[in-house]
């Protein structure tokens, strides 16, 4: 830390001018002003929400379900997070602020859901909203029964959608899992990540005991329908209602999606974004990891972290799959299809201690406040990216006066007025906020501030330009790192009017080493080392850059970078 701090003091001395000559920069004892409410906004406030508030270790809990369902989830909830301490000891990267929203009033889950064109299309009964310093777990508690394209009642000829049972619990597990898996710098590929998700999801948990990995062919099986046409337990059967079914159940008579196609479906496809019910492609993801990680006797444990961590840096082929499992598509189909008719593995189980449960009586829930309110709900909004529908959340409890620092800070990244937005954010970081975000968000409003300015030549005076880093120098100091930090200040100095030299640029040697793969700073930051005469370092970052997938045109600029360069010694 003291040397980060270190870095900036020397960085910001060698500007010409101090901190004080900027008009538009927060100085020592100057008096910050916020935006002033109208008579109407004072007045004219509609009722409080209705919604309870708890704290569950690390997570703010915001629910408008009822105080028995509550408890019971979140006490649940406390069991799995021990239960996955167990199985997974890599224990969570902590963030900024964690919340947990329980939907159980009418629609009051449908505001969270992203937006976009198939919005209404998506059977999401539960979302993780994150960035790299918050998250927000939402889960619809209302939702019982949605109805899906199941693959085992879609088996029937003519066959119908079935009914499917949310089971809100292991929703609730699933975004954890996922929450966790999105920690590292390089997400897992979504097969992975989805396989992963399945297999801890189906932890059997008892009072004493945690089991994992283990296949129970029986659960989920299919009730309802008419029994005059197939058997109880078909899933075939018009209007039947189908829980979460093993893999090996929903797989037995269904066509593998070909494993080209199956690996390289994103994060972003249909089939991954809602992986509800028996999804196929879901499915599969379970299978494939749950064999790697328990069947075969663990032959291909090591196999499959091979093969993640070479897709963090090669592009998918068969050839690296090969390389890596020494088996082929084809091959490794047919090994997974013997496995859903022998599932053959070896499971783990646990033995639990009385310390690591919490009973529902012991969670005290209390009236959440217009301010708790506000904040969570606000910031699961603007994490959902509805800015509009975060503003209003936010300035409700602004209305009704809250002044956290908090608040503030979500305020300054959603209000569409710049210059309100800056008046949040120059008050909130002034208060001493961890917040790296916000003082990210207040360099950024200030660099395109001085950008707008009438009458300059597009370039940053001295003042301006510690106007721009004094708070990006302050988001290195706070956890975690921020790859638009680096990006913003290599932004700054490519506009300044004083030509940066090589002692200044060191700093983005610090972000190329924490964010290798962010394109937009490794490439500005090459540039600029160009600029200050010494291209070995441009060298050295675009070969660093092309050393990871690159789209055709990024790839370009570097290549091109390199061309220009004179022959290295």
């Amino acid at each position: 830390m003291t040397a980060r701090l270190t870095g900036g003091l020397i960085l910001l001395s060698c500007l010409a001018r101090p901190l004080v000559g900027a008009d538009d920069v927060v100085t020592a004892g100057e008096t910050l002003e916020l935006p002033t409410l109208t008579v109407t906004e004072q007045q004219d406030l509609p009722p409080v929400e209705s919604w309870q508030h708890t704290r569950i270790a690390d997570f703010e809990v915001l629910t408008n379900a009822s105080e028995r369902e509550t408890r019971r989830l979140l006490a649940d909830f406390h069991k799995f997070r021990q239960a996955v301490r167990l199985v997974w000891p890599v224990s969570a990267q902590r963030v900024v602020s964690a919340s947990l929203i329980l939907c159980g009033g009418k629609n009051s889950f449908d505001p969270f859901l992203p937006a976009g064109p198939a919005r209404g299309d998506q059977l999401v009964p539960s979302l993780l909203l994150r960035n790299r310093e918050q998250i927000a777990i939402v889960v619809d508690l209302q939702t019982q029964l949605v109805a899906i394209n199941d693959p085992a009642a879609l088996l029937a000829t003519g066959g119908a959608a079935a009914e499917y049972q949310v089971d809100h619990y292991r929703q609730l597990y699933r975004e954890y899992v996922h929450f966790l898996l999105s920690q590292s710098e390089v997400r897992p590929p979504a097969w992975m990540e989805e396989g992963l998700a399945q297999t801890i999801m189906d932890i059997e948990l008892t009072r004493k005991t945690l089991i994992f990995g283990k296949i129970d062919s029986y659960k989920g099986s299919a009730s309802g329908g008419s029994p005059l046409e197939a058997a109880a337990d078909d899933a075939t059967v018009a209007g039947a209602i189908v829980g979460e079914q093993p893999f090996n159940i929903v797989l037995q008579n269904r066509r593998f999606i070909p494993f080209a196609r199956f690996l390289a479906i994103t994060h972003d496809d249909p089939e991954a974004v809602s992986p509800l019910g028996n999804n196929l492609w879901a499915k599969q993801a379970y299978a494939f990891v749950h064999y790697c990680l328990f069947g075969e006797k663990l032959k291909y444990k090591e196999a499959l972290v091979q093969f993640v961590g070479r897709l963090a840096r090669e592009p998918l082929s068969e050839e690296l799959f090969r390389d890596c499992f020494k088996v082929g598509y084809a091959d490794m189909e047919k090994q997974l299809r013997a496995y859903l008719r022998y599932t053959r593995h070896q499971y783990q189980k646990y033995e639990l201690q009385d310390s690591d449960l919490l009973a529902p009586a012991d969670i005290a829930l209390a009236t959440a406040s217009p301010a708790q309110i506000g904040l969570i709900k606000g910031d699961a909004l603007r994490l959902a990216l509805q800015p509009a529908a975060a503003h209003q959340e936010y300035r409700l409890a602004y209305r009704r006066g809250s002044r956290e620092p908090a608040l503030l800070a979500g305020l300054g990244q959603v209000d569409p007025e710049p210059e309100n937005a800056l008046k949040y954010l120059n008050v909130a970081t002034k208060e001493g906020l961890p917040s790296p975000t916000a003082h990210a968000a207040l360099a950024r409003l200030r660099l395109d501030g001085f950008k707008a300015e009438q009458g300059t030549d597009g370039r940053l005076t001295n003042a301006q330009m510690a106007g721009v880093l004094a708070p990006l120098f302050k988001a290195r100091t706070l956890p975690p790192p921020l790859p638009e930090v680096y990006a913003t200040i290599a932004e700054a100095w490519s506009l300044s009017a004083v030509s940066p030299k090589p002692e200044h640029l060191k700093v983005l040697d610090e972000g190329i080493r924490l964010f290798p793969r962010h394109s937009a700073l490794l490439y500005q930051a090459a540039v600029l080392y160009r600029q200050a005469g010494v291209p070995a370092n441009t060298r050295a970052i675009a070969q660093l850059a092309l050393r990871y997938p690159q789209d055709e045109t990024q790839r370009a600029r570097f290549e091109a970078l390199l061309a220009e360069l004179p022959p290295a010694n």
